[in-house]
């Protein structure tokens, strides 16, 4: 399949009608609150509920399988965390008009850092707060087929994506003049991917623009822990690379305060992994994000 893949179509119809509908079955002290603003993102259906309530909503049954981490180990390994996360305050059953579980999580207030960039002092959060996060993972944590595998098996994937990613013209809209060194890539990923991490610690493993929120450039939570799970540390640091850019990054790291060398080293790979799915994305926002992390990690020049 092509690895340039637009946002995917919802499978079901989540419109007002059908929230509200729920919310007088099964949450009816809830129901008296209004609907406002409604947010889609590639796996599910935000509505506000209230000041300070949302409605969470899968809208593709593959969505619906990773609610169960969100439901059930959020909760659990989140009730103290110094960050906000939408940890669900109630949850819904599937009935005749809709078919999978939702939630009703708080609302967080502020912007996607794509809209509004962490500032130093929001990387300095986000290192805390990935800090509080990367916890040993417990013999039972959710496992994501993908993302909680070290790099060395997700090493082929990658080295496909550069290849795509090459034959693209540096013309093309996305790449902002950019031009990729292959070679260079690889050597970083195969670098990071010979050390292995010292053991599995939770992580969300989905750190990008649109899954972090921001209030005056300040961390104000993260959200969309579908695909969180047991998983290296440096995944989650390697993803906020390509959020934050080099030096906002440093400012990160020095804030989360226990990566060593070979942390750093896996980040690095990671960040290559993540800039290169990103790139791949024929959503401006990713796109973009991708090839500037790829500039900033020098496998990728812009002529100037």
């Amino acid at each position: 399949m092509s690895e340039f893949v637009p946002t995917p179509t919802a499978e079901v119809c989540i419109d007002s009608a059908l929230v509200a509908s729920l919310l007088r079955e099964q949450h009816p002290d809830l129901a008296q609150l209004p609907l406002g603003e409604r947010h889609e993102g590639w796996d599910n259906v935000t509505w506000r509920l209230g000041g300070d309530l949302a409605v969470r909503l899968p809208r593709r049954a593959i969505a619906s399988t990773m609610v169960a981490t969100e439901l059930a180990w959020l909760p659990r390994i989140g009730k103290d965390w110094p960050f906000r996360a939408p940890l669900p305050v109630r949850i819904g059953s599937p009935n005749e008009a809709y078919p999978w579980r939702w939630s009703v999580v708080p609302w967080i207030s502020g912007h996607t850092a794509y809209d509004e960039p962490l500032s130093a002092l929001g990387a300095h959060d986000l290192g805390l707060a990935l800090a509080a996060l990367h916890q040993s993972a417990p013999a039972d944590a959710p496992v994501n087929p993908f993302r909680s595998t070290p790099l060395s098996q997700r090493v082929d994937r990658a080295k496909a994506r550069l290849t795509a990613l090459a034959s693209q013209a540096a013309s093309h809209p996305s790449t902002g003049g950019a031009r990729l060194d292959t070679d260079a890539a690889e050597s970083l990923l195969r670098r990071g991917a010979r050390r292995h991490a010292p053991g599995l610690v939770c992580a969300h493993l989905d750190i990008h623009g649109g899954n972090v929120i921001t209030d005056g450039g300040r961390l104000a939570g993260i959200i969309d822990w579908g695909d969180a799970g047991a998983g290296d540390a440096a995944t989650d640091l390697g993803q906020a690379y390509v959020l934050l850019g080099p030096t906002r990054w440093r400012t990160m790291i020095t804030a989360y305060g226990r990566a060593n060398r070979d942390t750093i080293s896996r980040a690095k790979a990671e960040a290559v992994a993540c800039a290169v799915t990103l790139a791949t994305i024929t959503d401006g926002r990713y796109a973009a994000s991708g090839w500037d992390a790829l500039v900033s990690l020098g496998v990728a020049t812009r002529e100037a």
